[in-house]
């Protein structure tokens, strides 16, 4: 009896990963990534509709013991081809602090890409900046 479980409950199984690995959600996935020096950062997101993206997970590393700071942004491609960038996040841990950002972004003039800006800071002073490169949303 416990055998037959265990066959029907394998067989479950099988069928559940396809079911969460579908195409679709595969193409929503987007990663980015660029450095200056002195900062590096980092994003994961996944498009859910033609406005969002949700999750979406940002990260910034300041990589230089050189009294700067590092910071990374989401710049966004609404549906109309205006460009949009998003407010900073500031790390201000120092040399080798990594920090991690979990949010959202919505736009109801449509989000048709997406990539994040990273800059090196002094101050309020952007000194640096590198672009990842531009992901496009499958759902517009």
């Amino acid at each position: 009896m416990r055998r037959s479980a265990l066959v029907v409950a394998g067989a479950l199984a099988c069928l559940a990963v396809p079911a969460m690995a579908t195409p679709a959600a595969a193409d929503s996935m987007v990663t980015g990534s660029c450095g200056v020096t002195g900062a590096y950062g980092a994003y994961t997101g996944f498009f859910t509709s033609k406005t969002r993206v949700d999750p979406l997970r940002l990260r910034a590393l300041d990589n230089a013991a050189d009294g700067h700071h590092a910071a990374v942004r989401l710049s966004t491609i609404r549906n109309n081809g205006d460009f949009q960038a998003w407010s900073w996040h500031h790390n201000y841990g120092g040399n080798g602090a990594d920090q991690v950002w979990d949010t959202s972004a919505s736009d109801t003039n449509g989000i048709a890409a997406v990539r994040i800006d990273v800059g090196l800071f002094e101050g309020n002073d952007l000194l640096k900046i590198c672009t990842s490169s531009i992901k496009t949303n499958p759902y517009t």
